[in-house]
């Protein structure tokens, strides 16, 4: 369901009441010993601090003397200058974001394909720190582009909506202490120094298993910000008209409900990297045979590959990993009481289609709520002729992991 928030997320940021106006008088002459830019001395920049510290005078200002401290000890100021293009190329390809323009209100358009983010892969690689230098760039850089936009159409675009696409998300991403670090690092950099910034943002195509992520971070999260998000499953009649309703469809792809038509849909597994929806390339990630633990199996023509798990406790999630060689597969998850059930006796978990494994390393998880058999199947029945060879990989997180994961 969406929130009770639609018509305060969507009225007008630039209309001040009576008392916030009186406060940022006050405000900007209480910070006035900060040196501040003329475009820190606007409005609409010094409004962000008094409602983030609900017009508290004294911490606002508080708030923002640390953020222009941390600005400086950082050099965030020359940062996009001097390091703008220090981001690594597969950094780039398993961030994917894209910029999809200004909407009819001024926020700036954004949707973000969580699911293909390989946040994990890339602190494995690169550390914490090094990964936090990257995300202060691409905060600038949203900024950047924003402004510049703005600019072009006459408008100040100081705020966000998005789309966060989370299918293919697995809890993977988060089972590291790293990981975690690096999230609530990231959460309270953005609270502390980026107050404001999102005006509304809906998640799409969460899965079961993310109500176990979601709750690591949920503590993390101000009220003020979690009462700007709304999260969908992955019934798609539910939020495309919610993206219908309250999204620039003119500039959202067809894929996520709106109008636009690109050459490439994000069905087929292509990312960008700040750019617009209609610039795509491609991309594979996340699976080698240099990796030790894969499984390599070669189906024959006409024929299916099945993997089943035996799971003896509730609450424990399965997380799947694979590619193909050379050409499409189909795949299927079901569950069912006992092993090598009959057909009637099968309950879908992820119903029969054939994916792009040979393009795109396929992932997915699910929260097993039942105790029994979960079985994988690959599917070549539909190839007459050619044998497909897959590359899987199969994991499990247990419930008391999931409860407390530094354990």
């Amino acid at each position: 369901m969406t929130s009770e928030v639609f018509k305060a997320a969507f009225s007008s940021g630039k209309e001040y009441s009576a008392e916030e106006k009186e406060k940022l008088v006050q405000f900007r002459k209480m910070v006035a010993d900060l040196s501040l830019t003329e475009e820190q001395l606007e409005d609409d920049y010094l409004i962000k601090w008094l409602r983030a510290r609900y017009l508290d005078l004294p911490k606002a200002s508080e708030m923002l003397r640390a953020s222009m401290k941390w600005r400086k000890d950082n050099d965030i100021d020359t940062l996009l200058e001097r390091e703008g293009d220090s981001i690594p190329e597969d950094m780039k390809k398993g961030s994917p974001l894209a910029w999809c323009g200004i909407s009819k209100e001024g926020y700036g358009t954004f949707i973000f394909p969580l699911g293909r983010n390989d946040l994990r892969a890339m602190i494995e690689k690169y550390g914490v720190k090094a990964c936090e230098r990257y995300n202060n760039i691409f905060m600038l850089q949203m900024l950047k582009i924003m402004k510049e936009e703005g600019e072009k159409k006459g408008v100040k675009c100081t705020q966000l909506i998005e789309i966060c696409d989370c299918e293919g998300y697995s809890y993977r991403q988060m089972a590291t202490k790293q990981c975690r670090e690096f999230m609530t690092n990231m959460q309270n950099n953005m609270d502390a120094n980026y107050p404001e910034l999102l005006r509304y943002a809906m998640m799409i195509n969460t899965p079961k298993v993310f109500a176990i992520i979601f709750n690591l971070l949920k503590p993390l999260i101000p009220k003020a910000t979690l009462d700007k998000i709304d999260i969908f499953g992955p019934d798609p009649e539910k939020w495309r008209a919610v993206v219908r309703e309250k999204f620039p469809v003119e500039l959202i792809p067809a894929y996520w409900g709106g109008d636009l038509v690109t050459e490439d849909e994000y069905a087929s597994g292509h990312p960008i990297w700040l750019q617009g929806p209609a610039d795509l390339g491609p991309f594979m990630r996340g699976l080698a045979e240099e990796d030790a633990a894969y499984t390599k199996v070669t189906i024959a023509a006409r024929e299916r590959f099945i993997q089943e798990v035996d799971v003896a406790e509730k609450n424990t999630i399965i997380e799947w990993k694979f590619k193909s060689e050379g050409h499409d597969v189909g795949f299927h998850v079901f569950y069912s009481k006992e092993a090598r059930a009959k057909k009637e006796q099968w309950e879908d978990i992820v119903p029969l289609a054939r994916v792009d494994a040979h393009t795109q390393v396929q992932e997915g998880s699910h929260l097993c709520e039942k105790e029994g058999i979960y079985s994988l199947v690959w599917d070549n029945g539909f190839s007459l002729m050619k044998a497909k060879t897959i590359l899987y990989q199969i994991s499990f997180v247990d419930p008391a992991h999931q409860e407390n994961p530094d354990a």
